[in-house]
């Protein structure tokens, strides 16, 4: 297989789009009404401390990618069957995400099209620039994401004028107890999605560099995302934030004079492909090291298809998915972006000190 570089710029500028992803237009921490962005601060400090273990697992296990690490920690049976259990979250993953894409272009934009044609057409993108390599996802990302962070605060300013600061009151009405649940589902959802870079890393050019690039991208993203869901909060209310399915794209709506609505759906596209790209990437060499085969460009094709089918049976209707989304989704990811990481980080540590030990 040939060696695939991308900068440290590139991988910053892919986790950035990653995060914003399908978070750009559904907000799980709305369920905490006009406190959602208390809610959303508490996920994304959450989030910091996966983060901080992804990172220090990645640094425990320097240039080897997640199989590897699961095969040093577990065995090389073990570590192959957690390792395909990961493929299939991947895939399970990136069927969500497409299957959020297509339910907001066949319910706000093209409600008479059927929803496998955006799904399809969505995917040929992903599968060509997969066919390509990670480089053009990099090279993607590194020209297109700058631009969404500055639609995003573009839309922000314009929306001022709509803005009210009372719908941030009251404040903690019922104590901070329910604000746990949409943080820990914001927590998940998206920043406990880090795990997969760490597919990605062997492809970084200066590996070294990865702690410090993925804690700048977190914070950006972060920043991006609580500017999206105070603007939504702001414009339209607690209520309205709360009931409505893509309430970004009723904030852009409401912007006066020019109708930017477009621009929401360019956001998408591009930040969902890459989102989507990392899913499926991640999910072809999970299978390509597990079993040794030297080129992931032939899975891709297959896999991506599989993950169109998958992504039509996922879900009923917008309203299922969001609701299974928020409520079990969460639980669901636990033991892959939570439990899992931590025993591996535990293992990391111990296997680490026992051989200072041995060495002394």
């Amino acid at each position: 297989m040939t060696e695939e570089k991308i900068s440290s710029y590139q991988l910053g500028m892919i986790i950035v789009s990653f995060f914003i992803g399908s978070a750009l237009v559904m907000n799980p921490a709305g369920m905490a009404k006009q406190d959602a962005w208390l809610a959303y601060l508490l996920g994304w400090l959450g989030g910091f401390v996966l983060l901080w273990g992804i990172t220090k697992i990645a640094e425990l296990h320097p240039n080897k990618s997640l199989v590897g690490i699961l095969i040093d920690c577990f065995g090389g049976f073990f570590g192959r069957l957690i390792a395909l259990l990961y493929a299939w979250k991947f895939m399970h993953l990136g069927a969500e995400v497409i299957r959020t894409y297509s339910n907001y272009a066949t319910t706000v934009t093209y409600p008479e099209t059927p929803l496998l044609f955006f799904a399809v057409a969505y995917t040929v993108v992903v599968v060509y620039a997969l066919k390509v390599g990670i480089e053009v996802v990099g090279r993607i990302s590194e020209v297109i994401t700058p631009f969404v962070g500055l639609i995003v605060i573009l839309t922000f300013l314009a929306s001022i004028p709509s803005m009210k600061t009372s719908n941030f009151l009251p404040i903690l009405p019922k104590g901070i107890m329910p604000l746990l649940q949409p943080a820990f589902v914001t927590m998940i959802l998206p920043f406990g999605e880090f795990l997969l870079f760490l597919l990605v890393l062997p492809n970084l050019h200066h590996q070294k560099s990865f702690k410090r690039v993925s804690y700048i991208a977190y914070i950006a993203a972060g920043c991006i995302l609580f500017i999206i869901v105070s603007r939504n909060l702001l414009v339209l209310g607690a209520d309205m934030s709360a009931r409505d399915i893509f309430p970004s794209h009723i904030v852009f709506r409401l912007i006066p004079t020019i109708d930017v609505a477009p621009l929401l759906d360019i956001n998408m596209i591009t930040t969902g492909v890459v989102k989507t790209c990392i899913c499926l990437y991640a999910a072809v060499k999970v299978i390509i090291e597990v079993f040794q085969l030297k080129n992931y460009r032939i899975l891709i094709l297959p896999v991506a298809a599989f993950v169109v089918a998958l992504s039509m049976l996922v879900r009923d209707s917008v309203i299922e998915q969001l609701e299974i989304t928020i409520q079990y989704w969460p639980f669901y990811a636990l033991p892959f972006q939570v439990l899992i990481p931590l025993v591996i980080l535990l293992i990391s540590l111990f296997s680490r000190k026992s051989t200072k030990y041995k060495s002394a």
